[in-house]
């Protein structure tokens, strides 16, 4: 009761006494001032707690430093944290940042957090939505740049899964051990256990394939770059285009070869009937003299457009005895000697270009 009084007595010697150096102010409707009040007479009415910095021109503004008494190194600052008028707010932890809400300290959710102790990553225990997110990209921030590359095949090994996050119940023989990590996770569980289905990836998976793009934080729980895998599913969508490409020219090269085949086969066939039409003025005539005994001449007749034309010699079993060339065109012969052949009847016939013109029989005699 005493000391109630005397801290009763110490605020009414302040409300009633403001000499200009003041630096705490509380006022009878309950407002305190903090700091050198500015001259200006425009301020506001609503603001409970006003902090006043110097009034200097390009002063820092107004700070609040909590923690130890080692103010130096504002170890947990609120306010312009520099020593130049910013006018910015600053929020400073030392060793990191917690964002929380509730009713009590026994039931606070962490909304977002930076803790290095934990994870070099800001981390958000609820959704976020926004306009936009920009990754700094610059090619001057970066070094060792190397194209992606076949990368169609690795990304057709992840596993696309549907999933719900386990209950608050389910989690609770490793989030319950009483640490700040697991108090952490029963929070982000608790506020989750009710969302619907997701769509995504399993990080174990992930790291299988591409592990630069899954990052395991201090308690070995691993989170995955999803925008990482832009680059990688654009390079994959270029490789099957490479291939769909290749595919086409080669269905291209085959209907053209198929709209073309009638042409070229009506093109053999003329050239076919044009070959038959000309070997009809092909002609094999008698040998001369006939029986003979020592040589003989075979005369014929070729047209120009023959290609290939022989005179093949049989016995009369029909074995092949002699080819003998057609080298002349038009009306020709060849001569046929008898020192390798024995007395006898023989066939001899004509072939021009695959076709047979004629066959005559000859008789010779020694």
């Amino acid at each position: 009761m005493k000391r109630m009084f005397l801290f009763a007595a110490f605020c009414c010697m302040l409300v009633t006494s403001i000499p200009v150096s003041a630096q705490l102010i509380i006022r009878n409707n309950g407002h305190a001032e903090i700091g050198t009040k500015p001259s200006s007479a425009d301020l506001d009415t609503v603001t409970t707690l006003k902090l006043f910095a110097d009034t200097a021109a390009n002063a820092p503004g107004a700070r609040i430093t909590f923690g130890d008494l080692q103010a130096i190194g504002n170890k947990v600052a609120v306010g312009e944290f520099g020593n130049d008028n910013t006018d910015q707010l600053w929020l400073h932890g030392k060793r990191g940042t917690y964002l929380t809400m509730g009713s009590s300290l026994g039931s606070n959710d962490t909304i977002a957090f930076f803790d290095p102790s934990r994870s070099t990553a800001f981390t958000f225990n609820v959704n976020v939505n926004a306009t936009g997110i920009y990754v700094p990209s610059d090619e001057r921030y970066k070094e060792n740049i190397e194209p992606v590359e076949d990368v169609l095949q690795s990304l057709m090994t992840l596993e696309p899964v549907s999933y719900n996050l386990k209950s608050h119940s389910a989690m609770a023989p490793v989030i319950l051990d009483g640490s700040r990590e697991s108090a952490e996770m029963d929070r982000y569980y608790r506020a989750l256990e009710q969302g619907s289905a997701r769509y995504g990836f399993l990080a174990q998976n992930v790291k299988d394939v591409f592990p630069e793009l899954v990052h395991t934080d201090n308690n070995g729980y691993m989170s995955v770059d999803y925008i990482g895998l832009i680059p990688i599913l654009v390079q994959s969508i270029n490789e099957l285009r490479a291939e769909l490409d290749e595919v086409k020219a080669e269905k291209q090269e085959l209907e053209s070869m198929l709209t073309s085949a009638p042409a070229q086969q009506a093109l053999l066939q003329s050239a076919q009937n044009e070959i038959s039409t000309s070997l009809t003025e092909a002609v094999l005539y008698q040998n001369a003299p006939n029986p003979w005994s020592s040589e003989t001449v075979i005369r014929y007749r070729l047209p120009q457009g023959v290609v290939r034309a022989d005179i093949y010699i049989y016995d009369m079993q029909g074995a092949q005895l002699k080819s003998i060339p057609a080298q002349g065109r038009g009306e020709s012969q060849v001569t046929l000697t008898a020192h390798d052949l024995k007395a006898g009847m023989y066939i001899y016939a004509l072939v021009a270009d695959g076709a047979l013109i004629d066959s005559k029989q000859m008789i010779l005699t020694k």
